[in-house]
């Protein structure tokens, strides 16, 4: 079998956060997962991860500094430290959802929850949770029926649901099999409560097992629900020994310690003097709106953690990188469909977007809700007008009791968590007609009879009805921004690359704001058109850091000297995450030409690179993109040893097996790769990418026949794999050459502008007595208007021979608006058209 530039191993570089045995990967793609708590799995987002490991680290000359030095403020005390002299805040605090963030499961806590009936069964295992003298206890019974006790020690959450905290060995905390749903008084499933229902053609969502990895407290979701906490991972037994301040979120957290404003307040009281410096981080007066909102984001957002030294004052993308819409649990059009914890929405609200919104204008420190009592109060004083006379604005009578959170939050749910949409975009209809999903309407009126006088009768309340209103009310283009954002995702979501003009139009258009500038640059990563570059390359001088360092991720294969330019720009950005994702994507660049400031900034953006891929050595990604790393850097011994590190921790993940199989493969290692190839089929036998790759070894070993089922194999998964089925193509065309040319011409007209797939086909044609058919197939790839250079001058060259001189003309003006074809090839078709016209 012969090998054409396609067919080789390629590396899986995006570390996922969910397995799915129905995954279809690209070959630069891995499987779409999802982990269960706000964080993803570091640098998840970003595709490619290898960088120089360089040890200087100077100061970024005009870069502010945000920080609060917290270590003049002394030791962390913990809450009670604050009671004497905060008493009326203590008790606010003390009771609100960050102050329980987690608990201890008590006799009191037991008896606030209903007791369970009958056990549940998950994964073939029957739990209960039965309540004693000391809180409460789990009981299993496996499918043996061997049975085993717990004690469940803790508890977190309790605004939807709570979910229960049950000791392992080596320290670990596991989230407990089985939660409760407070609002119900009801006993469900953990995990499977969590899975979400995409509506697309893309792989479905599956269950954890109870025991995974990413519902292990000390893992995954430990950040949040309790103060202070020091991890104390040992990677040599891959035990844990945590420790924590106190449970839930305390004043220390975001004041900072409190150790020298009590020493200083019981001086100040001693002497009888009024304490003028608290020597703490006071919210209003010490940090700008920007530091606020990014004291709440760590917790509020799906973020991929760079740092582990936050503290109130900095911001938030010095510290964390923030998923967007390119991830499926987003609706095409921006709405949740999964859980992502606000930030997202957060950045495409146009309120906050002005600098007129904060969090805290809504919210109390302690996250109630300021306005319970008068909500339509949150949206003074710049909605004035519209509060003053809401029924008006919105359609709905008094008696209605329709308030603005209404249309412009409507709250939905995944896994039993409410969450309410914080874009504040009005209701669009039409968005759920187009992509399915939810809208504000059809939360309040869905299949009942209207309550509203006007509309009464109208008993099929559904998308449709509301959209006919929504425009008579608004105008047939009120809901004209969300549809073309969505339109733009989805195309891209689905490679309509045919599209690209409309997408980076979108993209450098005035709707395009942080949020869906960042998803489209994600997802063009897969776009095989070199017409994105220029409009990529721009975003790079975007006003937003986080649209700046998305660029810079996705230029990655860009090796214009206009974007080593920018990303060496880039590399010395303010924010912390545009540096480290230029020092990505400048890896194995000639830097040479730059000053020696540019390139000691390039070796520190490198250094904050390293120190970003170390800080979770108890999560397989991490060594996963550490052996990224040293294979871009050529040492493979130290890659293999970062995948097999990935894989102790990982067992069921193909994506350090794939690529330790390439390291292998490229140090001549056959064999190595093949074994990691045979262990990644056992865990998904059904990946195209992983069949394919061992075809291509089977026949380097001369095994035709294990190729062939390989290939066969890889093409049932993803009949698109065009690398496939041109190998099919070739190991078929001696013996069987019908179906040899079937995958051979399957393979050319996916790929038209692979000259190789389509001479190799054509060669066949030549061979038999079917030669006749070569010029009609040049000319139905020429059609597509993304042919190889080749294919337009062999195929104008033999209208020339044959005196069909105005056909040659037309085939030269085609190659000379193909958008794909470079610069050279459109020459010479100009000159080749010119030539031809003057001999007419």
């Amino acid at each position: 079998m012969r090998r054409s530039t396609h067919a080789e191993i390629h590396p899986c570089e995006d570390p996922p956060t969910r397995r799915s045995t129905h995954a279809k990967p690209h070959p630069r793609e891995a499987p779409p997962m999802r982990r269960p708590s706000c964080y993803q799995d570091p640098l998840a987002m970003n595709r490619y991860f290898a960088f120089l490991l360089l040890l200087s680290s100077l100061p970024f000359a005009g870069q502010r500094v945000w920080a609060i030095d917290f270590t003049a403020q002394g030791e962390y005390l913990g809450s009670p430290s604050c009671v004497r002299c905060h008493e009326r805040f203590y008790e606010l605090w003390s009771t609100s959802h960050h102050g329980k963030a987690m608990e201890a499961f008590s006799v009191s806590l037991a008896e606030s929850l209903e007791p369970m009936a009958d056990p549940i069964e998950v994964g073939g295992e029957k739990f209960i949770v039965e309540f004693d003298e000391q809180g409460g206890v789990l009981r299993s019974t496996s499918t043996c029926g061997v049975e085993e006790t717990r004690r469940l020690r803790f508890s977190f959450g309790g605004r939807n649901v709570r979910y229960f905290l049950i000791p392992m060995d080596k320290g670990k905390l596991q989230v407990a099999p089985v939660a409760y749903y407070v609002h119900q008084r009801k006993w469900y499933d953990t995990a499977g409560s969590m899975v979400r229902d995409f509506q697309d053609s893309g792989p479905q969502d599956e269950a954890l097992h109870w025991t995974d990895r990413q519902l292990t407290f000390n893992t995954a979701c430990h950040d949040c629900h309790v103060s202070q906490l020091e991890k104390n991972y040992n990677p040599e037994d891959d035990s844990y020994t945590t420790t924590w301040t106190e449970p839930g979120i305390n004043c220390e957290t975001c004041h900072g310690p409190a150790e020298a404003h009590v020493r200083a307040a019981e001086a100040a009281e001693a002497e009888g003097v009024e304490l003028t410096d608290l020597k703490l981080l006071r919210f209003h007066e010490d940090l700008d709106l920007a530091q606020r909102d990014a004291t709440c984001g760590p917790c509020h957002a799906k973020s991929s953690i760079l740092t582990r030294d936050f503290t109130p004052g900095e911001l938030y993308f010095d510290h964390y990188d923030l998923t967007s819409y390119e991830d499926r649990d987003f609706w095409p059009d921006g709405r949740d469909l999964g859980e992502n914890y606000t930030q997202t929405g957060w950045m495409a609200n146009q309120c906050a977007i002005s600098g007129q919104l904060e969090c805290i204008h809504c919210h109390t420190s302690s996250g109630r809700f300021r306005f319970e009592d008068n909500p339509n109060q949150s949206c003074l004083p710049c909605h004035d007008k519209r509060v003053e006379n809401i029924h008006a604005h919105s359609r709905h009578p008094s008696e209605a009791g329709v308030n603005c959170i209404d249309c412009h939050m409507p709250t939905t749910a995944q896994a039993f968590m409410s969450r309410s949409d914080h874009t504040f975009r009005p209701p669009s209809p039409a968005a759920t007609l187009e992509f399915g999903s939810p809208n504000a309407c059809n939360l309040c009126h869905h299949n009942k009879e209207a309550i509203m006088g006007n509309y009464a009768g109208h008993k099929k309340e559904d998308a449709q009805w509301a959209d006919k209103y929504v425009k008579e009310w608004f105008g047939n283009d009120s809901g004209a921004p969300v549809l073309e954002l969505g339109r733009v995702i989805q195309w891209c979501r689905q490679g309509e690359w045919e599209k690209l003009p409309e997408i980076l139009s979108y993209l450098e258009g005035p709707n395009c704001d942080s949020a869906s500038a960042v998803a489209i640059l994600r997802l063009l990563n897969d776009c095989p058109n070199p017409e994105k570059w220029p409009a990529m390359r721009k975003q790079l001088e975007n006003k937003h850091e986080w649209v700046r360092a998305t660029a810079a991720a996705s230029l990655q294969y860009d090796d214009a000297p206009e974007t080593t330019k920018g990303l060496v720009k880039a590399s010395a950005d303010r924010f912390r995450t545009v540096r480290i994702r230029a020092a990505g994507s400048l890896l194995g660049r000639d830097l040479s030409v730059y000053s020696q400031e540019e390139q000691q900034a390039s070796k520190n953006a490198h250094a904050e690179y390293w120190n970003s891929l170390v800080i979770f050595p108890d999560r397989w990604s991490t060594h996963y993109n550490q052996g990224i790393y040293f294979d871009r850097i050529g040492e493979p011994e130290k890659a293999i040893a970062a995948y097999e590190k990935s894989m102790e921790l990982r067992d069921d993940i193909i994506q350090p097996l794939i690529n330790a199989s390439m390291v292998h493969a490229r140090s001549g290692n056959s064999a190595g790769a093949y074994d990691m190839l045979q262990k990644a089929l056992l865990i998904e036998p059904e990946n195209s990418l992983v069949n394919f790759n061992l075809a291509l070894l089977d026949a380097e070993f001369n095994k035709l026949k294990d190729a062939e089922t390989h290939l066969r194999a890889a093409l049932e998964t993803d009949p698109e794999m065009a690398q496939a089925a041109y190998n099919l193509g070739v190991l078929l065309a001696r013996d069987n050459k019908e179906e040899g040319f079937r995958w051979l011409e399957r393979a050319a007209k996916l790929v038209p502008n692979n000259w190789n797939y389509t001479s190799s086909y054509l060669y066949f044609l030549q061979q038999t007595e079917r030669g006749s058919e070569s010029e009609a197939f040049v000319l139905s790839i020429v059609d597509t208007g993304q042919a190889a250079p080749e294919a337009y001058f062999i195929l104008a060259a033999s209208y020339e021979r044959q005196g069909r001189i105005s056909e040659a003309i037309e085939i030269y003006k085609k190659a000379k608006l193909n958008k794909y074809l470079e610069g050279d090839a459109k020459r010479y078709a100009a000159q080749m058209e010119q030539r031809l016209r003057s001999s007419q």
